[in-house]
């Protein structure tokens, strides 16, 4: 059926597009005629008969186009007549059609020959009226035939709809049909016929009750523009992208297609697929979600590897089980309102709203209950913002305080608190680095050494105690020229914390320390030197070499370092050890019974009072035992033994690496006007294997503590890059320093 009405549209289109052709040639004069009448000359161009018909109308098509309607191919003739045999139910609309036509062309005909009669014995001007009539009347006859014809193809498209064709297919002959139309610029039909036009392209896809035949792709519809005709481009492509988007509006429907099909290229000889259109159900526009506010870390926590090995598990006996205790400290250099009041050029960077205690306050207080420290130990706490505020609101946080307030003028100390949940005070020693009898310590700088008991408790009752465990918090001289003082400051903590050691080690307990504070020395340079290695060779070293806060080795003098270090009268001996504390926790000797003394104490007994009476029984030994002893020398400066090296027995590691991972700059732990760095650290006792010996006491308690995350440091271009410190974020020219250590114990389950 669609074979058949395609072949009837052809001829239609044949026959409408060669009539005037066909006239011309009815319409011809003979040969006398035309040597009796001259042609006539109209804008360069000859015309017969008038000019009713010039020689520029036709073009080559149509010509061919004529051949073949004039002379039909013995193909056509036998596809019709097996269509006439086939059961049509269009067969009398398309016979009642074609008779249409015969008769028109008749007529048409037979008025041509008329018209070419009248023109020979009428004169001319009669003839070009009658003509203009004639082109009017069939200009009408035309516009309502393919009028005709377009609704003919409407109402089949229809039809084909309702049969559930998912894809139209127009052919070219179709095509040539609608533009030929849309070139019909009347004035009572060119309206209709755009409409009519867009009525055709715009066909929409329509779904039926009936079950569709399975189609993979559809073909769009456009009407090509002729040559002559270029101008309407615009219109037909706007036609063709509405019914795209007609079409895609409803894409939902057609669960089977999945594109488009477009004509491109010179002459649109090419084709292009393109790939649906996915329309969201609802709207384009995704549903607006509620988001967090944004928030820059620009401190994050690192974990460390706390697996225990199974070295270390294989040494514990039975019937003991491992236990673990975590706990958090934090070193906190708070910067005193005072001090920063006094050094005001060296924060100009800082926004003044910054630089308001109250403002700083506030952040302290935030940052203290976020990282929520079970240690905690601070720096340049100033006396009345502790008693005031501070103490009040840590106490309320479960904490157990203690502060001591640096010697003169100054109005700043150091606080050292903990959770009392976790931990309880065992001893507590409050130091003081002035010493007035001393030259060299004439500094007002303090320390507080507190030795605490790791609790397990269970409900209200204490279930195991840990080790004992040493916290030291200080704030050492800043003056980067007097690292000699600093070393002598150095010693009498390290001393301290020493005592505490020894006095748990005669208990047959393993003490571990943490040592924090605000040191004024940079990485690796000799203070830091003695403390992560225990000895340090000083004898001429320069004193501003000792912290390296400063490089003074363009001056051609500068002060030298030389034994002894310290004057003995402070009681401190090259190893950093109190003279007191190794006699008092001499071990006594297990072969003999009797107390054992070092070589150092006795020396120190030779000028003593006892030491110059001489006893009854001694024997008279002429050059050995007739020398009397002369009180009045005094006793010699036992400095004579001082080296000219100073050492410790505390095995300590610092926290930090000081050096960022991934990008390798150095980390700072503070800023200012005159630069960053570091000088703030948390030394700890590493974890050691385990000592199971029974014979030791039973002490199968692990030695050292076991570090298991930090918080990390910034690098000083990013710290410059938030405006330096202290700023909106950073209460203080300092960083804290945060880490998590794990203490092991071992439980005995047979309790």
């Amino acid at each position: 059926m669609r074979g058949a009405h395609t072949r009837n549209m052809i001829g239609s289109l044949l026959f409408y597009a060669l009539y005037p052709f066909s006239r011309h040639l009815a319409g011809r004069p003979s040969e006398a005629s035309i040597k009796g009448l001259p042609p006539a000359v109209a804008d360069g161009t000859a015309v017969w008969d008038g000019g009713a018909v010039t020689t520029k109308s036709f073009t080559q098509c149509q010509t061919t186009l004529l051949d073949q309607w004039l002379s039909p191919s013995s193909e056509t003739e036998g596809e019709t007549k097996e269509r006439m045999k086939e059961p049509n139910p269009e067969k009398e609309d398309n016979a009642t059609h074609d008779t249409d036509k015969e008769h028109l062309m008749t007529a048409v005909h037979e008025k041509t020959k008329e018209t070419a009669a009248a023109e020979t014995s009428e004169g001319q001007s009669a003839v070009r009226e009658r003509e203009a009539m004639m082109r009017d009347h069939q200009q009408k006859e035309r516009t309502e035939t393919l009028k005709q014809e377009v609704e003919e193809i409407t109402i089949q498209r229809e039809v084909l709809h309702k049969k559930q064709y998912t894809a139209v297919e127009i052919t070219g002959s179709e095509q040539a049909l609608t533009a030929q139309l849309m070139c019909l610029k009347t004035e009572d039909g060119v309206q209709e016929t755009s409409n009519q036009s867009k009525e055709h392209v715009n066909v929409q896809n329509i779904e039926v009750s009936e079950t569709p035949t399975l189609i993979t792709e559809c073909w769009d519809e456009y009407a090509a523009p002729t040559p002559d005709g270029m101008q309407d481009w615009a219109s037909t492509s706007e036609m063709v992208f509405s019914s795209l988007f007609s079409d895609a509006q409803i894409s939902g429907q057609h669960s089977a297609q999945d594109g488009w099909h477009f004509p491109v290229g010179p002459g649109l000889a090419e084709e292009v697929h393109c790939p649906l259109w996915q329309f969201p159900a609802v709207s384009y526009y995704p549903p607006l979600e509620q988001t967090l506010p944004f928030e820059v870390t620009w401190r994050i926590w690192e974990e460390l590897d706390d697996s225990t090995t199974a070295a270390e598990a294989s040494l514990i006996p039975f019937p003991f089980t491992k236990a673990t205790i975590n706990f958090t400290v934090m070193s906190y250099n708070i910067l005193a309102q005072d001090l920063l009041e006094a050094n005001q050029e060296l924060y100009r960077h800082s926004p003044k709203e910054v630089l308001d205690w109250s403002f700083r306050y506030i952040l302290l207080i935030e940052e203290i209950k976020k990282w929520a420290p079970d240690i905690l130990c601070l720096q340049e706490v100033q006396e009345n913002h502790y008693s005031d505020q501070l103490h009040p609101v840590l106490s309320q946080m479960g904490y157990t305080c203690v502060y001591k307030r640096r010697t003169g003028t100054k109005t700043d100390g150091c606080a050292t608190c903990y959770r009392s949940s976790y931990f309880s005070e065992v001893s507590l020693t409050q130091l003081e680095f002035f010493k007035p009898e001393t030259e060299l310590l004439d500094r007002h700088n303090v320390g507080v050494v507190l030795l605490l008991q790791p609790l397990v408790t269970q409900g209200s009752k204490v279930k195991v105690k840990g080790t004992p465990l040493c916290v030291a918090n200080t704030h050492l001289l800043f003056n980067p020229r007097r690292g000699d003082i600093k070393l002598a400051q150095l010693a009498i903590m390290l001393a301290e914390i020493d005592c505490m050691v020894k006095s748990c080690k005669v208990k047959g307990e393993h003490c571990n320390v943490i040592f924090c504070g605000d040191f004024n020395s940079v990485p690796q340079m000799p203070l830091y030197q003695l403390i992560t290695t225990g000895e340090l060779y000083y004898q001429g070293l320069p004193a501003w070499m000792v912290s390296g806060q400063e490089d003074l080795s363009y001056k051609p003098y500068c002060h030298r370092l030389f034994a002894p270090l310290w004057p003995s009268a402070l009681g401190i001996t090259d190893n950093c050890q109190y003279t007191a504390v190794n006699d008092m926790f001499e071990s006594p000797s297990q072969n003999s019974g009797k107390c054992q003394y070092s070589h150092d104490f006795m020396l120190q007994l030779r000028y003593c009072p006892a030491a110059c009476v001489r006893s009854q029984d001694l024997k008279l030994i002429p050059g050995v035992t007739d020398n009397t002893p002369d009180a009045s020398r005094g006793n010699p400066p036992y400095d004579k033994s001082f080296k000219h090296m100073i050492s410790h027995r505390l095995d300590l590691e610092s926290v930090y690496k000081h050096i960022l991972q991934g990008s390798g700059s150095s980390e700072v732990t503070t800023l200012n006007a005159d630069g960053g760095a570091t000088v703030d650290y948390i030394f700890y006792s590493p974890r050691r294997p385990l000592t199971c010996d029974p014979k030791a006491g039973g002490d199968f308690l692990s030695r050292g503590l076991k570090l298991t995350g930090r918080l990390s440091l910034m690098s000083e271009d990013v710290l410059w890059a938030m405006n330096g410190l202290p700023n909106h974020e950073f209460p203080s020219d300092h960083l804290s320093l945060v880490a998590k250590f794990q203490l092991d114990l071992l439980h005995d389950n047979t309790m």
